[in-house]
C-alpha cells in the first residue's frame, strides 16, 4: 500500500511532478494546461505543506493514487518511456507504483474487510473500473466487503 511518510514525502512528490509532467505533455485534451500554474497540483501541494504537511500527505498519495490510474491507461510504449523516465532518475518504475495502489484489493479480499479511508477509496475505483482485471466473484466479495464498510463507517452515498 502506497504509504506518504515525512521521510518519503519528497520523492513521491518528485515522482508526482514527473508524473503530472508527463500526464500533461501526452494526453490529448490536456495540451492546454500548464502543468505548474497556479491550479496545478503541484501549486497546490506546496501551498498545502505551508498550511498542513499532514494535509498535503494525505493529497499527495490520492493524487498519485489518480495519476497513477489515467497514466496506465496510456499505449503500452508511452507507459515504458515514463517508466524508464523514472528509473533513469532513480525512482521506483511505473510497474512498481502501480503494485502498491493495485495490492490493496488483494489485501482487503484476504482479511475480508476494508481497514481504513485510503482501502475504501481504492475499492470504491477498483469497483467502479468496468476493465477491471477482478474475477466476477472477487468483486462481488469486494462489493459485500465495500458495503459492509460504508454501512459501520456512516458513509453517506
Amino acid at each position: 500500500m502506497l504509504k506518504i511518510t515525512d521521510e518519503n514525502y519528497q520523492e513521491f512528490k518528485q515522482v508526482f511532478e514527473i508524473l503530472w509532467k508527463f500526464y500533461i505533455e501526452n494526453s490529448s485534451n490536456n495540451s492546454k494546461i500548464d502543468p505548474f500554474g497556479e491550479y496545478s497540483p503541484i501549486t497546490v501541494f506546496s501551498k498545502w505543506e505551508k498550511k498542513s504537511m499532514p494535509l498535503a500527505k494525505r493529497g499527495l498519495k490520492e493524487g498519485l493514487r489518480e495519476l497513477i490510474g489515467y497514466i496506465i491507461e496510456l499505449p503500452l510504449e508511452k507507459r515504458e518511456e515514463i517508466s524508464n523516465h523514472l528509473a533513469a532518475r532513480g525512482f521506483l518504475g511505473l510497474k512498481q507504483l502501480v503494485s502498491l495502489v493495485r495490492d490493496t484489493p488483494q489485501k482487503v479480499l484476504k482479511r475480508g474487510k476494508i481497514k481504513n479511508l485510503d482501502e475504501y477509496y481504492i475499492i470504491k475505483e477498483v469497483l467502479a473500473n468496468a476493465e477491471s482485471s477482478i474475477t466476477a466473484t472477487n468483486q462481488e466479495r469486494l462489493w459485500t466487503i465495500f458495503v459492509e464498510f460504508e454501512g459501520h463507517y456512516g458513509i453517506k452515498k
